[in-house]
């Protein structure tokens, strides 16, 4: 009996070893049925060996403060004194100013004045605009050295009819709109911009500052654009050789266009500890399917964030 027992513990074990061979067998398959491959469209950036990693600090902001802001903002009324935020409402208009560890954000807003869907009279010209909104963030303390201008646009409106007909468009606001620089890098990310809105006779119907006050913590060693390469194609469906490539039955062709290292910041809202160095992968893909009645293929643009600190710490 004891041998028996033994035989057939050597039997399942045989049986469960096929099993999973032919599971292995089965990933391996599958895998090949959608293969990737990249091309890198422009040479790879010059990279430092170390850069600084840059802790938050708790916004400085009190009651005072936003009582200042109210009054630039023509407000009345009470200040909301919450856990995360001091905030105002006053009619359409509504002030927020986040006070949270890690958050950077400030906005206020004219809302019925933003949605307005008629022309706005003696809007500001592009130059006056950029100058008005450079003296008011000035004024403020919030025009930093790490400030850029990265545009100015007009806020549009289209009236149409019941037959999709326009029957009256024209502009309501102009904004003028900053990014932040760190480092001699352009952050990027939706916690670094800040803008200011002007509606008719220049009034200011809406403006954000959104960036955190910062500090430098440490220094991080820096991983090389092809590691962080490496990184990056580990995102995608397998790499294969281009033989390979051509004959799988979903294929995803990558191509590189832009690959920068920077440092990224999360909504202003939201608490982050640290602004750290990242690679941005930015591109093109497009992914190649067979089926019965032909090949379909779709296109579509990529970025994608990959750390770029290689460990050790200075």
């Amino acid at each position: 009996m004891k041998m028996k027992r033994i035989f057939l513990a050597l039997v399942g074990f045989m049986v469960l070893m096929g099993d999973l061979s032919a599971l292995a067998a089965q990933k391996a398959e599958q895998r090949t049925k959608a293969l990737s491959f990249f091309i890198l469209a422009n040479p790879f950036p010059q990279v430092p060996d170390l850069m600084t990693v840059y802790e938050t600090v708790t916004p400085a902001v009190t009651e005072g403060d936003v009582r200042k802001l109210m009054a630039a903002f023509g407000m009345k009324g009470e200040v909301g004194d919450r856990k995360r935020q001091w905030i105002v409402r006053d009619g359409p208009k509504t002030l927020e100013v986040f006070k949270e560890p890690g958050t950077g954000y400030l906005r206020f807003s004219n809302d019925e004045k933003l949605g307005a869907e008629r022309a706005a009279r003696n809007l500001p010209s592009a130059e006056a605009a950029v100058a008005k909104a450079k003296g008011f963030l000035n004024d403020r303390g919030m025009l930093l050295d790490g400030m850029v201008l990265t545009g100015v646009g007009f806020f549009d409106y289209d009236i149409r009819d019941a037959k999709g007909q326009t029957v009256k468009s024209g502009k309501s606001a102009i904004q003028v709109g900053f990014g932040f620089v760190l480092d001699g890098r352009r952050v990027e990310g939706p916690g670094a911009k800040a803008g200011v809105v002007f509606g008719e006779d220049a009034e200011i119907i809406g403006t954000s500052w959104i960036y955190r006050t910062l500090k430098p913590a440490r220094k991080v060693k820096i991983m090389t654009p092809e590691e962080a390469l490496s990184k990056f194609k580990q995102r995608w469906p397998p790499e294969g050789d281009p033989q390979q490539f051509r004959q799988a039955p979903v294929r995803t062709e990558v191509v590189i266009k832009d690959v920068r290292l920077t440092y990224f910041a999360e909504p202003g809202l939201i608490p982050q500890k640290a602004l750290r160095p990242v690679y941005m992968f930015e591109g093109d893909f497009t992914v190649t399917k067979k089926t019965d009645k032909g090949e379909v293929r779709e296109a579509d643009r990529f970025s994608l964030m990959i750390p770029a600190e290689a460990g050790g710490l200075n």
